[in-house]
């Protein structure tokens, strides 16, 4: 699912369902023939823009993955009422509650969109970033949308012939708006030269490949990947909070093509259940664009051939109960650590206190390591030091 170096992927990528036929794919942008650019921060891998609303600039978070969502607190300063209760599925399968608004005018940059609908689902997780919002597909439906990893620069436009497009580098985009109701984007890839798949493309999630073991089974007949370890636990985090324990699966795959760049060797995790897709590490490789209008999707790539790195360590951790625990433990790492134990420290910082807004912040507790001392803290209070490696 993520990178294995990731301590803890947080994942906004969900579903809205309704109990009548009333879509988020509503409003848009106010006039024709607009271009703008939008500057974006990139903390983690998640995307941050500033957007305005009655004159007031807001912090909101970019994720292609989700509908536009509205925090409580804004809601309450713009007064807005509720206009329909709905049902979210989020990236981990779970399914809660969540109500629909209205935003009458927002703009981003030079842009103004009306009448857009706004999910008021806002987990306490994002009030660690400061963020007022989310900035969802729904209302990206009708543009262009460049994504310039270089210049952190987002450009929204309904004019591609100002984007110089390759379609060399494109593949189908497909959004299925009469059925989805908030228009994410699918993209095609091809597995191996020999499978094409159907995977979202979401900038809420922070990894390259976001695997299902539905989606392993599935593929099973094309012996398409590698098993190369099992494991059992929890990393990922949704807007429902953390997924449940399972058993998990490390797939090697020889290799896919995005476009006409290819990435060779991948390693990803699978999810007992969720919604597979690929994240913004995808970025770091190159540019994106999603043409919503056209239906194409195209990937810029810096080379054409592509190898990330794939040592992966023997454990990986999360964060749970208020504390940074071991997550999900794979064959090399059962006979050193258990499920569930506390990280202490590493190469000696103390973790103890570490909350999850710190974690979010700073990164990955293990970062660019290849190797490191990790004290651990059973349930009994017993701790110990375990020298591990990344392989």
């Amino acid at each position: 699912m993520k990178h294995i170096a990731l301590l803890c992927c947080l994942l906004s990528a969900c579903t809205f369902t309704r109990s009548q036929s009333i879509s988020l794919n509503q409003g848009g942008p106010a006039t024709s023939k607009y271009y703008t650019q939008l500057p974006y921060e990139m903390v983690n891998g998640k995307m941050f823009v500033q957007v305005e609303i009655k004159g007031k600039l807001h912090k909101f978070l970019f994720d292609t993955g989700a509908p536009v969502a509205l925090s409580k607190k804004l809601i309450t300063e713009l007064q807005l009422t509720e206009i329909h209760q709905g049902h979210l599925t989020d990236v981990n399968g779970t399914v809660s509650n969540a109500a629909t608004v209205q935003i009458d005018s927002i703009k981003l940059g030079d842009v103004t969109f009306t009448g857009i609908p706004a999910i008021t689902l806002f987990p306490d997780w994002y009030n660690c970033w400061n963020i007022d919002g989310v900035i969802g597909s729904n209302i990206l439906r009708q543009s262009v949308v460049k994504l310039m990893s270089d210049k952190h620069l987002i450009i929204i436009t309904d004019q591609p012939d100002k984007l110089a497009l390759n379609k060399k580098h494109s593949v189908p985009l497909i959004t299925n708006a009469n059925k989805n109701q908030q228009s994410d984007p699918q993209i095609k890839i091809l597995l191996n030269n020999k499978v094409s798949l159907t995977l979202g493309f979401d900038t809420g999630d922070n990894a390259f490949l976001r695997f299902t073991d539905d989606l392993m089974q599935q593929l099973a007949k094309y012996n398409s990947y590698e098993i190369v370890s099992k494991g059992f636990g929890a990393t990922t985090i949704g807007e429902n909070g953390l997924q449940p324990g399972a058993e998990k699966y490390l797939l090697k795959i020889p290799f896919i093509n995005i476009g006409s760049a290819r990435f060779d060797n991948l390693v990803t995790e699978t999810n007992k259940g969720g919604i597979p897709g690929i994240g913004t590490k995808l970025l770091d490789y190159g540019d994106v664009t999603l043409d919503f209008i056209n239906g194409k999707f195209y990937f810029d790539a810096k080379n054409d051939a592509n190898a990330p790195d794939n040592k992966q360590w023997p454990f990986q951790p999360t964060f749970a109960d208020g504390k940074l625990v071991i997550g999900v433990v794979w064959q090399k790492g059962m006979d050193k650590v258990k499920h569930g134990e506390q990280i202490m420290a590493v190469d000696g910082k103390d973790l103890s206190n570490l909350t999850l807004c710190q974690l979010m912040d700073n990164g990955p507790i293990l970062g660019d390591k290849q190797s490191a001392v990790i004290t651990l803290k059973a349930p009994d209070g017993q701790e110990q030091k375990l020298k591990i490696d990344k392989e």
